[in-house]
């Protein structure tokens, strides 16, 4: 016997004679409860973090326990396509050989994204085969199967049908170069050092004006009021009026809402829902 443990000459040996002898499928049976945990898919991508390692290895004591209760158990590893990130990794690719994915096309360039994902999407599989994971391998699935793309579709037309969830209008995050929405979860924002600048709103009757200070002037063009702190005494009376957009001579009106902070700026401030997710409504 080696005086010292060697995990590579023993553990890979072993864990592929469970896999061959079938170990990780359910053991069919009438009788036996059934227990399932569904994978939540990794990145196809991707490769393991901290995390994967935390939760796998969790869902593979309760498994391994039902399974040793002699359950009909089953966990059902799957991965996820990660549309947008094997994107941008397809297309540096392509940057590199001075390419985009115009000048294949789009048929072309699916089929390299495809290619991609066969080269790297065993990464993830590996890993968790080399911790010891013990879902059914034989039932992996990935979130572009086919079967699953229907089950998915089906899934949301019955939830629609059924009054459940709905389309509707909302500010997205917006990415110039892949042209897409972006979840919140990819969007990585920084902080800056910024300038106020003072815009004039004349009140529409003539009677004065107001003065908003922003850091994004380029966006008056898409104001539709002015908010003021309705505990404000040097606006407050104003509540109700309206003001004429400069450049632009449209009407809008002032508004109160305590969300404003007196203190900054000049108390007053541009609602602009095309530009501001707070402003959206």
């Amino acid at each position: 016997m080696e005086k010292t443990y060697d995990p590579q000459q023993i553990e890979a040996r072993w864990y592929a004679e469970w896999e061959r002898a079938n170990h990780f499928a359910p053991k069919q049976s009438a009788d036996a409860p059934a227990y399932c945990i569904m994978l939540p898919p990794p990145n196809v991508t991707g490769s393991l973090h901290m995390g994967h390692a935390f939760q796998d290895t969790i869902m593979d004591a309760l498994i391994r326990y039902h399974r040793m209760r002699g359950d009909q158990t089953l966990w059902q590893p799957g991965t996820d396509h990660a549309g947008i990130a094997t994107q941008m990794v397809v297309e540096r690719q392509l940057a590199a050989r001075g390419q985009t994915r115009h000048d294949l096309g789009r048929d072309a360039f699916i089929d390299k994204v495809w290619e991609w994902k066969g080269e790297s999407g065993g990464t993830i599989t590996r890993q968790m085969r080399r911790l010891g994971a013990s879902p059914d391998w034989s039932r992996e699935r990935f979130t572009m199967d086919e079967g699953l793309s229907d089950a998915v579709k089906e899934v949301f037309v019955r939830l629609y049908d059924d009054g459940l969830i709905y389309r509707g209008k909302r500010l997205v995050n917006w990415d110039p170069v892949l042209h897409t929405a972006v979840s919140d979860l990819e969007v990585i924002s920084e902080e800056e050092q910024g300038h106020l600048w003072q815009l004039r709103y004349p009140l529409t009757d003539g009677s004065g004006q107001l003065i908003v200070a922003t850091t994004r002037p380029e966006t008056m063009l898409g104001d539709t009021a002015v908010a003021v702190n309705p505990e404000d005494e040097r606006y407050k009376h104003l509540i109700g009026k309206t003001l004429t957009l400069p450049l632009v001579g449209r009407e809008i009106p002032v508004i109160g809402d305590e969300y404003v902070d007196m203190a900054f700026g000049t108390g007053c401030v541009k609602i602009t829902p095309a530009h501001d997710f707070n402003d959206y409504a």
